[in-house]
């Protein structure tokens, strides 16, 4: 039997408590560290759609349809819940509406999967960086093949309204839209009342332009954005000839238009 003396007994009590304030030490500067984790959110505007449509491996056709902001197109991913949400516009001949789906994703290996109540769509991930995003989906029917590149810019949603681009959201999606905008052919040259295009010549016409039909009203007014000329012509039904004819512009595309000149109509 081992009998501790009392000078014994002092110095394994030390001990004891050392270790003791060592641990406690550790385990507070450890919870200290410890932060909790937060899921993030992203909310993913659609850029572009690139379409190309092959024969085995011959290229018989390729589109690319940009997205401006007049465009609601956005997947948002909730990565607390791996819930998602995706909108996009829905046209008819009679209306025009937001159309949205639910459900949760997940991402596995190099593909994006959307899991709704009503169906399953899987795309291939061709890039996920900080700010873009493409997503790839292919439709085979024979030998012919049929690829859909989405392109995803990520949303600032702390910022404020975002600064309307005349190239990237209205002249590029709306007016030419590589010669099948809705403005084209009828304003390509000169036979219309304003030519717009090219970019440059469109631009410098809406500025310095004035109405041949109401009394010579300037096409933008940054002033009084509701009395321009060119607003009124594809929101007012009252204007002699609502543009384009036939074909009106979506609630989005109007709002577009009547921001950009609100924010000064910057040639950007």
């Amino acid at each position: 039997m081992v009998v501790l003396s009392v000078k014994n007994m002092k110095g394994l009590v030390l001990i004891l408590l050392l270790t003791a304030g060592i641990l406690a030490s550790c385990s507070k500067d450890r919870l200290i560290d410890v932060e909790p984790y937060v899921y993030p959110t992203e909310y993913w505007k659609k850029d572009s759609l690139v379409y190309n449509l092959l024969l085995d491996t011959t290229v018989l056709n390729q589109q690319v349809t940009p997205y401006g902001i007049s465009s609601p197109d956005t997947l948002s991913l909730f990565y607390e819940t791996q819930e998602y949400t995706l909108t996009f516009l829905e046209e008819s001949k009679n209306s025009v509406f937001v159309g949205t789906t639910n459900g949760v994703f997940e991402f596995v290996l190099d593909s994006l999967f959307l899991y709704s109540s009503q169906d399953t769509l899987r795309q291939k991930v061709v890039v996920k960086e900080d700010s873009l995003m493409v997503l790839e989906y292919t439709l085979v029917s024979g030998s012919y093949i049929r690829v859909y590149r989405d392109y995803y810019r990520l949303l600032d949603i702390s910022a404020e309204a975002p600064l309307v681009s005349f190239l990237n959201d209205i002249y590029n999606p709306i007016f030419y839209n590589n010669g099948e905008g809705r403005c084209m052919p009828c304003h390509n040259s000169d036979g219309g009342q304003i030519r717009l295009a090219p970019a440059n010549v469109a631009y410098e016409n809406l500025i310095n332009g004035v109405s041949k039909n109401d009394g010579g009203v300037g096409y933008i007014n940054s002033l009084q954005p509701e009395e321009s000329y060119l607003y009124r012509l594809v929101a007012d039904e009252d204007v002699e000839y609502l543009m384009p004819p036939n074909n009106a512009l979506t609630p989005f595309e109007v709002q577009t238009i009547l921001t950009w000149i609100s924010q000064g109509a910057q040639e950007n």
